[in-house]
């Protein structure tokens, strides 16, 4: 009688072995691309990834460090908000991550002030 265990178990480990490359591979391109990246933001100061992420360099005399700026849009039906969040991550100094809320009224376009906090 055929045995199916070790059948199953050559498949699997086949399975498993092509996951961990595909894995190795993901994070190496990852570690491989974090210089072109790091180039990249000292001599442009800004970098845009897509059209809701924003990375960007602070250099001043009292903070150094990164940006990072995620836009996220929320829209009801009287209104089309957009929630952002800064976070800072620094070397000198300290940043202060923030959050706000910056909503437009759809049927006139007009601009509300902006408010701290996640958008409701």
């Amino acid at each position: 009688m055929f045995n199916l265990i070790p059948f199953f178990y050559f498949t699997m480990v086949r399975w498993l072995k092509r996951l961990l490359v595909v894995v190795f591979l993901a994070v190496w391109l990852v570690v491989m691309l974090f210089p072109c990246m790091a180039f990249r933001l000292a001599m442009q100061t800004e970098v845009q990834v897509g059209s809701n992420v924003r990375v960007f360099l602070v250099s001043e005399k009292s903070a150094e460090g990164v940006g990072v700026e995620w836009k996220r849009p929320f829209s009801s039906t009287d209104q089309q908000c957009v929630q952002t969040a800064v976070t800072y991550f620094m070397w000198v100094g300290e940043g202060e991550n923030v959050t706000f809320c910056q909503c437009a009224d759809t049927s006139t376009g007009e601009q509300f002030p902006s408010t701290l906090g996640i958008c409701q």
